[in-house]
């Protein structure tokens, strides 16, 4: 179910237990998501590279990199999909962990699948509107680094206080580097205006 567009939202659901995988897989389908399927990190990792999801539904337990690790390797990254973590572990402190490092909702196993479908629109209510494509940011800041000032609410860049003009490609690659690093932007931009 589209919540803020009119496309279908994705969910990766991430488990070994391959009866899980399939039990969600059909009933999220059955309510109007797009399911992709990945069972360990690896097989996540390969779907993210090729994939934009709008949120992860991940085992806690996994072999190899479990569910924890994972998500704090997708925040460290900067990666904001909301994740909701299913466990078969009950202890306060699991959960507790769980959200510490980064996931956005919590729940054990067993579970009711109504229950976590209706923990996805949770989630999936909260998330911010994303934003049309070359379009100004709702950001009312000015980044600054060396000789550039990129104002994200305008979409104005300045090098040494003269207005570069940006095409749509050099902007979003300047929106990147403004959420982790402008110096990566600064170096990777290939636009006219930068590389003066």
């Amino acid at each position: 179910m589209g919540t803020q567009t009119n496309r279908t939202d994705k969910i990766l659901v991430v488990d070994d237990d391959a009866r899980i995988r399939d039990l969600l897989r059909r009933y999220l389908t059955q309510e109007g998501f797009e399911i992709m399927i990945a069972e360990d990190g690896k097989a996540l990792n390969r779907i993210l590279l090729r994939e934009t999801v709008d949120l992860i539904v991940l085992d806690l337990m996994m072999p190899g990199e479990d569910g924890l690790s994972i998500c704090r390797r997708l925040r460290a990254a900067n990666d904001r999909t909301p994740i909701i973590m299913l466990t078969a572990k009950g202890e306060d402190v699991d959960r507790i962990v769980g959200l510490e490092v980064g996931a956005d909702d919590y729940l054990g196993k067993p579970f009711n699948p109504r229950e976590l479908l209706a923990r996805i629109h949770a989630v999936l209510r909260r998330r911010p509107p994303q934003e049309a494509p070359g379009a100004p940011s709702g950001d009312n800041e000015i980044v600054s680094f060396g000789p550039f000032a990129f104002d994200l609410g305008t979409r104005v860049l300045q090098k040494n206080g003269e207005e570069l003009p940006l095409t749509t490609r050099s902007w979003r690659c300047w929106r990147a580097g403004a959420s982790s690093s402008l110096s990566t932007a600064a170096s990777t931009c290939r636009c006219r205006a930068c590389a003066s």
